[in-house]
């Protein structure tokens, strides 16, 4: 496609969410003016500050998403279910797996070119902790041509945005619409409530924070987005890009956190067995009491097994993706200079 994104016509679905929002921010950085899908009930304040053309629909529903995409060759797709509860697999399907698969299809008929779909690294994969066979650092990193190792897991958020990828794969096989997909990490921005500190000091308040014995991949929102618009142009037809920062130990994570708002954090290494069986009870506990929201059980905890560790050399290669070190994005944000988001426009470097 052409290099010059200042003559794509894009329309940006989840235009409501954080991240949709980030995306429009630097296509208009860019000079894009995008469409703005949003649900009825989205909060549309930043996309009107804009000026942006809004187009309403539910993803969920065939009907009506042609003429969602109608008129534009270029369709970001943000819109997702992000959520590591076990229940609702009904919702998180409809959303992440039919929602993907209904507008890549909306477009195909449509006439748009490219369709740039942000998944996770989770839909990729992660690394065995124990026999993983890796004799360094590098070795140990998922690639966006991993074997996927976490089917076994029933969690619908993970579940659902594999089976997106499978099957929008099918889809676009041959299709003269050409299908990008983005892998983005643990994205780290700033709170709509913009309390990230206070937060931060209640969490680190607490009598115990578990040391966690995993790697785990954080990346900062202001360095995903530019990535997104990149794969717009430069993405190859038919390839993912893994947008990845640091990988860092959940300890090490803690204490560059405790250095930098200044608090003692009382860190604890609590044995598998303990997270097993609490897992365990949590869920026998929440089936007796009713209760609708299932957060804690025990395949949540099988992640424990795997570092969520991630290499992004590709998309540093072919996309230009660049990102800055962890702490940086920490002390930014918990020193309330985070910089060059929708909440605070300003220069991203």
């Amino acid at each position: 496609m052409n290099d010059d994104i200042t003559k794509y016509r894009v329309l940006v679905t989840g235009a409501s969410g954080s991240l949709g929002k980030q995306v429009i921010y630097e296509l208009n950085r860019c000079g894009v003016s995008p469409i703005a899908h949003v649900r009825d009930t989205s909060d549309t304040s930043y996309v009107d500050s804009l000026g942006l053309e809004k187009r309403h629909a539910d993803l969920r529903q065939e009907e009506g998403l042609e003429k969602l995409a109608e008129g534009t060759d270029t369709v970001v797709h943000t819109a997702a279910w992000v959520n590591f509860r076990q229940d609702k697999l009904t919702q998180f399907t409809g959303i992440n797996t039919f929602g993907a698969l209904n507008m890549f299809k909306a477009a195909q008929k449509a006439g748009v070119k490219r369709f740039v779909h942000v998944s996770t690294v989770a839909a990729v994969g992660a690394v065995r902790r124990k026999n993983n066979g890796a004799t360094s650092f590098e070795d140990g990193l998922v690639r966006e041509t991993t074997e996927f190792n976490l089917s076994h897991l029933r969690i619908p958020y993970i579940m659902t945005k594999r089976a997106a990828e499978e099957e929008l794969r099918k889809v676009a096989s041959g299709s003269a619409t050409e299908l990008v997909i983005v892998n983005p990490s643990i994205i780290v921005g700033p709170s709509r409530t913009g309390d990230d500190l206070a937060k931060t000091y209640r969490l680190f308040n607490r009598f115990i924070m578990p040391d966690l014995p995993i790697r785990v991949n954080l990346v900062d929102i202001r360095d995903v987005a530019p990535a997104i618009v990149a794969a717009i142009s430069k993405g190859r037809n038919g390839e993912r890009y893994i947008l990845a920062g640091d990988n860092i130990t959940v300890k090490d994570l803690v204490l560059a956190v405790s250095s930098i708002i200044g608090r003692v954090p009382h860190v604890l290494r609590i044995p598998r067995p303990v997270y097993d069986f609490a897992a365990r009870v949590s869920l026998v506990l929440a089936k007796l009491m009713g209760k609708s929201k299932i957060s804690y059980y025990p395949d949540l905890v099988k992640m424990l097994d795997y570092d969520w560790a991630y290499s992004y050399s590709k998309a540093r290669e072919e996309l230009g993706f660049r990102c800055r070190s962890i702490h940086t994005t920490l002390d930014e944000l918990l020193t309330n200079n985070f910089v060059g988001t929708y909440l605070k426009p300003g220069n991203n470097r």
